[in-house]
């Protein structure tokens, strides 16, 4: 996890010999939020900032500030710099305390009625919240104390909705092919310990909820986004796509696509291609590679109108078709595609439609 600059640390300034007497009075002139004692951002740069980012720096805060803290579930695998689906809304960690577990008591300060002070305060922070557990061999990634990545996976399994824990799910399957743990086409249902871990979940929900997310997860998966919409595919009842799967023509190579279905519904012998269009694929500068938006955008096109020159279809959706998976089984259904199965198997995974 990369910490955005911003983040003032009076511990390390008073370390190096330099008075903090300027940060407590712009704090107390309204001009600094206080993240928790010692920690602060200029109030500006924390309401330019995205979600993320002020997580990022809630929980560098809370790791330097609190002694033994060891993050767990969706703080871990952020941490960690594996996708999850949204900011979390709290900072995890794990305790072997019964009487700390729960939500810690909110942190965020910033003085003054400004509107922007009185719109910080009614957003609020990053409370701690500890759950009880034990983690004798936590991991040091970047200077965090982390539950062990296939205990973290775990974790998240047990008690997410699949649109979550596939998000970390696959992320971690990317992670543990990298290191060399799991095959490109492996599950992580094979990775030592995880069967035996779920199989020996007492929660018959939980287990099965875990049972999906990890046989579903693959190094394959390269975003959120498509993660998310795999969860999408299983809750609606559409049979799991080949993932990254490359296409040619006459001219040579088009491209790879984020999903190919090789045939369709209702018999249908057509394939049908899927494509996730994040935003970040035209805004993000350092995705484009250099291109403009209209670059970017009408290379997708020339690549679109080639592959359905093959005779393929070819369907595309955002986040907003996700979050709302009934916008999502038309496009789906539009595109050529029939369910195998009935709507709803998974009650955990999403809303149900409409």
């Amino acid at each position: 996890m990369n910490i955005p600059p911003g983040l003032i640390e009076t511990p390390a300034l008073l370390r190096t010999g330099i008075t903090t007497d300027s940060i407590h009075r712009k704090f107390r002139a309204g001009e600094l939020v206080r993240v928790r004692r010692g920690y602060y951002v200029e109030m500006s740069r924390w309401l330019e900032a995205k979600p993320w980012d002020r997580f990022a720096w809630s929980l560098a805060a809370a790791s330097r500030a609190v002694p033994g803290l060891i993050l767990c579930r969706e703080t871990a695998a952020f941490a960690m710099g594996i996708p999850v689906l949204r900011t979390p809304t709290h900072v995890e960690c794990i305790t072997a305390a019964s009487s700390r577990s729960g939500r810690g008591r909110p942190t965020l300060s910033v003085l003054g009625q400004s509107p922007a002070a009185r719109k910080i305060r009614q957003e609020g922070g990053f409370p701690l919240l500890f759950h009880l557990g034990k983690e004798r061999n936590p991991d040091m990634v970047g200077g965090y104390a982390c539950t062990a990545l296939v205990q973290t996976v775990l974790d998240v399994a047990f008690t997410s909705r699949l649109s979550q824990s596939l998000v970390v799910a696959d992320g971690a399957a990317r992670e543990m092919w990298k290191q060399g743990r799991l095959d490109l086409h492996g599950s992580l249902m094979d990775v030592d310990g995880i069967a035996i871990a779920v199989r020996g979940n007492q929660n018959a929900s939980a287990r099965r909820r875990a049972e999906v997310a990890l046989s579903l997860a693959t190094p394959l998966s390269e975003s959120a986004g498509e993660s998310y919409s795999r969860a999408a595919f299983e809750y609606l009842g559409f049979e799991q796509p080949e993932l990254q799967h490359d296409f040619s023509d006459i001219e040579g190579f088009i491209g790879r696509s984020d999903f190919w279905w090789p045939v369709g519904g209702s018999g249908s012998l057509r394939g049908v291609v899927g494509e996730f269009d994040g935003k970040a694929k035209y805004t993000d500068a350092d995705l484009r590679n250099g291109a403009s938006p209209e670059e970017i955008l009408y290379k997708e096109k020339l690549r679109e109108d080639r592959i359905r020159a093959l005779g393929f279809g070819f369907v595309r959706w955002g986040w907003p078709h996700v979050e709302n998976p009934e916008r999502l089984r038309r496009k789906l259904l539009q595109g050529g595609l029939s369910p195998a199965r009935d709507a709803g198997r998974i009650p955990w995974n999403l809303p149900r439609p409409g």
